[in-house]
């Protein structure tokens, strides 16, 4: 502004103070528009979220009313109930604590890891009286801290069950283990030539959910006579 300092401070001042005010103007603009380019992302990726969330309670729930699930089940309890009382009588109670926590935790978000274990323990009975001998299920877990998505182990047991050959010639083993923060749920493949229950829910569906809570990814591993799935575990309760 050729202004000495010394001879008209206040001039300058004024003139820095209509600087500094136009720069801030301008950046506060910027920000602005970048701010709300960022958030109308952010709301675009939760109503996504949301219906990938919705989709699956959909799925989950129309996978434990299909007719086949349905059909398979009255048939194991109608052959148990001529044979025996007392594991038809395990079998119902078994299927109410399933149909149970569907309806309890479908909405949430993340549940226990000890409290996803209660159920699958449940799930795992269920289709071992079913399948007897023919399904080995090994729990290799002393660590309960922290959580999942709910349903996430199920569907992954459920998906082993479906998929590959269950029977006397051949076995179906799934290991459920934990390393750190990482559930791995392991099963040796023997897959069927065909599946009879095409409906269900897929992995890139808890994939996507999983993406939306954490960092960290679920991973899939398929080789060496192994199918292999690495679910993260979440340490602290999202509000």
């Amino acid at each position: 502004y050729k202004i000495n300092v010394f001879d008209d401070i206040w001039r300058l001042a004024n003139y820095a103070l209509v600087a500094f005010v136009i720069a801030m103007l301008v950046t506060t603009i910027i920000y602005l528009y970048h701010f709300f380019i960022s958030w109308r992302e952010l709301v675009i990726q939760r109503e996504k979220y949301k219906r990938d969330a919705l989709s699956m309670q959909y799925e989950t729930l129309k996978s434990y009313v299909n007719p086949h699930f349905l059909f398979n089940s009255l048939s194991v309890l109608s052959s148990l109930v001529e044979k025996d009382t007392q594991k038809s009588q395990q079998f119902i109670k078994q299927l109410s604590d399933i149909y149970r926590y569907v309806l309890e935790q479908k909405d949430k978000e993340l549940v226990p890891l000890k409290v996803e274990f209660e159920f699958i323990k449940s799930f795992i009975d269920l289709n071992k009286i079913r399948h007897g001998d023919n399904l080995k299920v090994d729990i290799k877990i002393d660590n309960f801290d922290g959580y999942v998505i709910p349903l996430s182990l199920q569907i992954l047991v459920e998906n082993a069950i479906k998929h590959n050959i269950v029977s006397e010639e051949e076995p179906l083993t799934i290991t459920i283990s934990r390393a750190k923060n990482v559930l791995i749920v392991q099963n040796n493949l023997q897959i069927r030539k065909t599946i009879s229950d095409a409906g269900g829910i897929g992995l890139e569906t808890i994939q996507k959910r999983y993406e939306m809570l954490t960092a960290e990814p679920l991973i899939i591993e398929n080789g060496n006579g192994y199918f292999r799935v690495k679910v993260p575990i979440i340490s602290n309760l999202i509000k």
